[in-house]
């Protein structure tokens, strides 16, 4: 943890973007060579034969479905079920896997040249997820379009060739051209369940991104974690920075409907997306526009853009129906006739039993929130303030105490405390303090019992300074002083 604000400059940035975070292996299966060749002392082969050996291994990570959503997923914007002012956000979801845009591609080939082990490379490298946004719009548009994901499984992303039974039909998947299972991972099943939404061709030609967008889509961030609320499966609490990846949308919400988001796999795709920025089918494609691609949904959400201004004025506003004028502070009701209680209500205050700090002790306080529907030009309080009790307003015209700045300064200090930077260089500074006054105190007691006998001395008054005249260095209590100057009586 840094000490000062200068040792960790990251700690005290918002966040740092980091182009991807590439993993060491993508997913996939592998195959190690291993030889041997034994030489003599003159380089020759001892036999004629190297000795070989060949080991196959897999690197898993999820494909068609999220297998433990909450270590991969951190979270998703607009959230689930959210409303607001939402039409000029591109949803995304942030991922606190931070490798996993990056474990698999949406081309046919990999997309870059893999860079020697321990460096990274400069390519912009294509994400193979995608957050596809669809609406009610789309639906009126193509009616075979069910907007809801469907329980499925593995095998019916192939064709019926390659998988007996398959819901696939004539239409399009992943594996389009199979005719057998191979092309499954090493722990994957025809039989593991995932969800599916089928998309129509023509569709996905006007709102799908291109390869090149998809490598725009995705990038890494390097947070600050202190003093952050964050789970315990996102990142080593103990750690005073995060890493995480984000995936975007290409589509903006519209307004005054319902947005369903979705996060799919494109991985080898390529061939169904389109290769101009405006969209359209792919140049040289054969594939028929008017059936449907069958895409895997890992996560999906849905919200509601209002397309109305979603500002903290707008929402108070809103409480009086857009009228300004009337009084948009939230208060409690009152139908007495007490002119000084219903003053105290409509100023934003509110009466609250309040626990005393003496042998039962207990009263009824005002206390209100520190946004108020009028200008304060009085100073209630003096600075500083060293206690809540000095922050605390008795109010004569109700007998009664306003606790409101001694709340505001005792949450102040809770925030305050909670910062790790800020309570640390507190604690360094007290401890010193506290060292300063036990030294002064030290000094003052050492000088009413010695310091008579060491002035009536000559030799020990002139052994008590050092040659330029001044006390010794690194000395600084009398004590101290005292010590060294008996030890250079005897040396």
């Amino acid at each position: 943890m840094a000490s000062n604000n200068n040792e960790q400059d990251l700690l005290n940035e918002q966040v740092s973007f980091v182009q991807h975070f590439l993993p060491g292996l993508d997913a996939g299966e592998y195959q190690l060579d291993v030889s041997q060749q034994v030489l003599d002392a003159d380089g020759n082969p001892v036999s004629g034969e190297a000795y070989s050996n060949s080991y196959k291994f897999g690197v898993t990570a999820d494909r068609f479905v999220l297998s433990n959503p909450e270590n991969v997923v951190s979270s998703v914007f607009p959230a689930d079920n959210a409303s607001g002012e939402l039409s000029n956000v591109l949803p995304h979801v942030v991922f606190s896997q931070k490798t996993f845009p990056w474990v698999r591609y949406p081309t046919n080939e990999e997309p870059y040249s893999p860079p020697p082990p321990g460096t990274d490379t400069d390519a912009d490298v294509p994400t193979w997820l995608w957050v596809m946004i669809l609406d009610e719009d789309d639906v009126a548009a193509y009616p075979s379009l069910v907007t809801t994901p469907v329980t499925s499984k593995i095998g019916n992303l192939f064709p019926e060739a390659a998988y007996s039974g398959s819901t696939l039909e004539d239409n399009y998947s992943y594996f389009n051209d199979a005719t057998n299972t191979n092309g499954l991972e090493p722990g994957q099943t025809t039989e593991d369940q995932i969800q599916t939404i089928d998309v129509p061709l023509d569709l996905i030609w006007q709102i799908a991104p291109t390869i090149a967008d998809l490598e725009q889509m995705a990038h890494g961030r390097v947070v600050s974690l202190v003093n952050q609320p964050a789970s315990p499966s996102e990142n080593d609490p103990g750690e005073p920075l995060g890493s995480f990846s984000i995936v975007f949308g290409n589509r903006l919400p519209a307004t005054q409907k319902k947005t369903n988001a979705y996060l799919v796999s494109l991985e080898e795709l390529q061939d169904f997306l389109p290769d101009e920025e405006g969209g359209g089918a792919p140049s040289g494609n054969t594939f028929d526009g008017s059936k449907l691609l069958r895409l895997a949904v890992l996560k999906s959400w849905s919200f509601f853009s209002t397309g109305q201004p979603a500002t903290f004025v707008h929402q108070l506003e809103g409480l009086n129906d857009g009228n300004t004028a009337a009084n948009s502070n939230i208060r409690l009701e009152y139908s007495g006739s007490n002119t000084v209680v219903a003053g105290a209500l409509n100023m934003g205050y509110v009466p609250l039993n309040e626990v005393l700090r003496t042998e039962n002790g207990q009263t009824v306080s005002w206390y209100r929130g520190p946004l108020v529907p009028y200008e304060i030009t009085d100073e209630f309080v003096s600075l500083p303030i060293a206690s809540p009790d000095a922050a605390t307003i008795f109010d004569p015209t109700t007998g009664m105490l306003d606790v409101s700045y001694a709340a505001a300064w005792t949450i102040g200090r809770m925030i305050a405390l909670q910062d790790v930077a800020f309570s640390t260089a507190l604690y360094n500074y007290k401890k010193s303090l506290q060292q300063q006054v036990n030294t002064s105190v030290e000094d003052q007691m050492l000088e009413e019992t010695f310091g008579a006998a060491l002035n009536l001395n000559p030799p020990h008054k002139r052994l008590l300074v050092g040659r330029d005249g001044k006390a010794p260095r690194g000395s600084r209590s009398l004590l101290k002083r005292t010590i060294i100057a008996l030890n250079q009586e005897e040396q």
